[in-house]
């Protein structure tokens, strides 16, 4: 993919987003094809805890177990840092339900990998959120019709008799609150590409659209992140989980959009790039710490050699591009 390029500098800010996950289906043994398959990946709305409590807009979440979801560090830090209510979007229907939890210092829901620098590009951008689908207090309502623009609260009844009349909606709800999570793919110390096909999934208001990313995507042990070109990943997406096609959870989307300006025969130009930490030993040493031990029942697959294959890419001209961003602080 850079075989005869040298990277120069990056131009312009680096732009948090809020992200998704998916998938390209290219083998017998795709799992992931459909927006349904990613029952286990909503949108969720922040609102600082306060007498004049700010709304913060929306990130995305995977859930990797029964009272976990995965996330961007990002997306939660400073929001959170006194105090958060989080609010996820559970249904992709015209009638849906929030769970809600709120975290505060003395009673933390949200956990910020204590190595993320908001100042430093993606490496340990991940975050974890405590919350109980099956226990934590829920709110039922219609999205809005029309030319109205907000959403209309109805009662757990109606939010039933709902689901009765729609066998769809009922059955994307018994799968969001089944004990079925993804797979997670962890990663070790060697420089990788990623032998998968991988794809992040948007929300927006409820709405899922698919992105398979067609590009190559290599992760990097000295940047501790994967990254590959950028193919659709905007802000609003950050903190869902990246899939492969066979259903595994193999990092967070950071979504950092980067311009690089490059060298090759053909001239100067600028690309964007998606970044993206992976589930490496780091970061699954900070879930070992804060699930105790729920971590210890989730399903890890070992990167190599299944899900990747070792590269002799020389990945010195990125490493100095993100150590030029990391220096000059151009992070917002």
């Amino acid at each position: 993919m850079f075989k005869g390029i040298i990277f120069l500098v990056f131009l312009g800010a680096v732009c948090p987003a809020m992200a998704q996950v998916g998938v390209i289906s290219v083998t017998d043994e795709d799992k992931h094809t459909r927006k349904e398959d990613f029952y286990h990946t909503f949108e969720y709305y922040l609102t600082s805890v306060g007498k004049s409590g700010v709304a913060a807009g929306k990130c995305q979440a995977t859930r990797i177990g029964r009272r976990w979801f995965a996330t961007a560090a990002h997306c939660v830090q400073q929001i959170c840092q006194k105090g958060c209510t989080v609010q996820m979007d559970l249904l992709e229907q015209p009638v849906s339900a929030m769970a809600r939890v709120t975290h505060t210092p003395q009673k933390p829901a949200v956990f910020v990998h204590p190595g993320f620098d908001s100042k430093q590009m993606v490496k340990n951008d991940f975050a974890l959120i405590r919350l109980e689908l099956d226990r934590s207090p829920l709110i039922y309502y219609s999205r809005p019709a029309g030319k109205r623009n907000y959403n209309l609260g109805i009662t757990q009844s109606q939010f039933n008799a709902f689901l009765q009349q729609n066998r769809e909606a009922a059955r994307q709800y018994r799968r969001i609150i089944s004990p079925d999570f993804p797979p997670i793919v962890l990663f070790d110390d060697g420089n990788y590409l990623i032998d998968r096909d991988l794809s992040v999934i948007s929300i927006f208001g409820g709405k899922r659209e698919i992105k398979p990313d067609p590009y190559p995507v290599y992760y990097v042990k000295k940047l501790g992140f994967a990254y590959t070109h950028n193919f659709g990943i905007r802000k609003g997406m950050s903190g869902s989980g990246v899939m492969s096609n066979t259903g595994e959870l193999i990092g967070i989307i950071s979504a950092n959009l980067t311009s690089i300006r490059s060298v090759g025969k053909k001239g100067a130009k600028s690309e964007e790039y998606f970044m993206f930490p992976v589930f490496n030993r780091e970061i699954a040493s900070f879930m070992e710490s804060v699930m105790g031990s729920d971590y210890y029942k989730l399903d890890f697959k070992d990167a190599y050699p299944a899900y990747v294959n070792k590269s002799r890419r020389d990945f010195s001209p990125v490493i100095e591009a993100v150590n030029w961003v990391n220096q000059n602080n151009p992070v917002q």
